[in-house]
């Protein structure tokens, strides 16, 4: 088991983060910083430990030390109960074997848009919280409107489902598919009470992953105003890459912001390095 230093010490190498700014009182993101995308690579590297947290209890963990104690307790936990197991076939799948799509992570599960679900993409596009980042842009359409249009243009859709309440939290969509050229648009909200948390970003992860599982798309676009993207702006240039900005295109609260349009690219595929490196704008 790691002492409280070397857990600290982890947190550094994972995170990249000066030492001296992790310690036991040290907040997730109030004081390392950490934004959505930062916090789902940690959530990742406790799952490395050993430590899979719930929902529950990831929502309620605030600070490094909060995190320490839920990896000792996994660990003790898992030392009290330890027996000698009889060795598992470890032989891999044939390789014509194939596997269905990952639809299911840590914290949520991609679920189909049944008609029972409508109501909660509606409350989702017009709720004062996310409304304005989403689909409508704090425009209230009405109810018939919302049913018509919410197959338009899109290819796949999903509702993102928390595994711990089975409760709807979020809604993916990816639009605008050119197979000609390779690539498509993606789109996703989250319910106001995920925004912040880290696990957010795992439906998004998953749904990308589908895509490039389902379909021969070389790069997905993902296409929003800035300050959407200042909630994981930490994956630029690793799992995104900034391809576009259109200066003051949007407007909100008496300022202009720049609109970006993002790139996850195919694990397979060249990502082009721009003249002041990739995806620098």
């Amino acid at each position: 088991m790691l002492t409280k230093d070397a857990f600290e010490d982890l947190i550094v190498r994972r995170m990249r983060l000066p030492r001296e700014k992790v310690g036991g009182d040290s907040g997730l993101t109030t004081d390392l910083g950490l934004d959505s995308f930062g916090l789902l690579e940690l959530a990742a590297s406790m799952a490395e430990l050993g430590v899979v947290l719930d929902e529950r209890t990831w929502l309620a963990t605030e600070t490094v030390g909060e995190l320490y104690d839920r990896y000792r307790e996994s660990a003790e936990s898992t030392a009290s109960v330890a027996t000698v197991q009889p060795m598992a076939d470890r032989s891999s799948p044939a390789a014509d074997e194939l596997l269905p799509p990952v639809l299911a992570g840590q914290f949520f599960r991609l679920a189909p848009v049944l008609p029972p679900l409508v109501p909660f993409l509606y409350e989702l596009a017009i709720t004062p919280e996310v409304g304005f980042r989403w689909r409508y842009r704090g425009s209230v359409p009405s109810i018939q409107q919302f049913e018509q249009e919410l197959w338009q243009g899109l290819l796949v859709q999903f509702v993102a489902e928390s595994i711990n309440t089975n409760q709807p939290a979020g809604h993916l969509i990816c639009y605008n598919p050119d197979f000609n050229l390779g690539h498509a648009y993606v789109g996703a909200a989250m319910a106001s009470s995920y925004l912040g948390t880290g696990i957010a970003a795992e439906p998004v992860r998953l749904f990308i992953e589908y895509l490039f599982d389902v379909w021969p798309f070389r790069k997905l676009y993902l296409e929003m105003p800035e300050f959407n993207y200042q909630q994981f702006a930490s994956a630029g240039g690793r799992a995104l890459h900034v391809e576009a900005r259109f200066r003051d295109h949007d407007y909100y609260r008496g300022r202009r912001w720049d609109r970006l349009v993002l790139a996850a690219y195919r694990s397979d595929e060249h990502v082009p390095t721009g003249p002041n490196g990739r995806g620098s704008f």
